[in-house]
């Protein structure tokens, strides 16, 4: 199974913000990721990060937006024709 959390993106220097990787998860002296909208980490860095892009790209991001879609169609939320934004602090 997998865990679910909410984290503070803490700056890090003058232009990074960082994500602490929960301590439940097993955790190599690396991580790969592939990010956009949304995040896809391999904290044991065992998937390049070439493959998780191509993943997030052609698998992850086209189905979570439908299914995000359907979901609030289901719910009846007004917010269904807005476009998803990323907070910028």
């Amino acid at each position: 199974m997998g865990i679910k959390d909410k984290r503070s993106n803490i700056r890090y220097g003058r232009y990074s913000k960082v994500i602490v990787l929960p301590a439940a998860l097993e955790k190599g002296k690396e991580s790969t990721l592939a990010g956009n909208r949304l995040l896809l980490v391999d904290p044991r860095a065992e998937i390049s990060a070439d493959d998780l892009l191509e993943f997030l790209e052609t698998v992850v991001e086209p189905q979570f937006w439908f299914w995000l879609q359907r979901k609030r169609n289901q719910a009846g939320d007004n917010a269904l024709n807005a476009k998803p934004t990323l907070e910028v602090q």
